[in-house]
């Protein structure tokens, strides 16, 4: 190692020979020691500013993601204001089971009527 030659106040001194002498080492390897801790500090402090831009961009993402979901939910609304006479009769032919279809065979199928009561 290189000697290092530093000028400090009396009482800063005084301060960094009392703290070594309670970790009991010599105060030159202290002021060795709190340099390190520096370097680490800014090493986690560039860390947790990354995981602090990382989690915006999730909540950003989220966010959207949210908006989305809640388009998509409307979606089927939209579809069914949009869909013909036939198209959703289909429909309701599709999701029927095979006595209801029977039955729709004979009566027909009440388009009109199931829509007034899904509303």
């Amino acid at each position: 190692m290189k000697p290092l030659t530093i000028r400090l106040q009396e009482e800063t001194k005084q301060s960094l020979e009392s703290e070594a002498d309670e970790y009991d080492v010599s105060v030159s390897e202290y002021i060795r020691e709190l340099i390190d801790k520096g370097r680490e500090y800014e090493e986690l402090e560039e860390q947790l500013q990354s995981k602090e831009e990382r989690i915006q961009q999730l909540e950003s993402q989220l966010s959207k993601r949210s908006q989305i979901e809640e388009k998509i939910e409307d979606l089927p609304d939209v579809i069914r204001e949009s869909e013909s006479y036939q198209e959703r009769r289909q429909r309701l032919l599709d999701t029927a089971s095979v006595a209801q279809r029977l039955k729709w065979k004979v009566t027909g199928v009440p388009v009109e009527e199931i829509e007034e009561t899904e509303d």
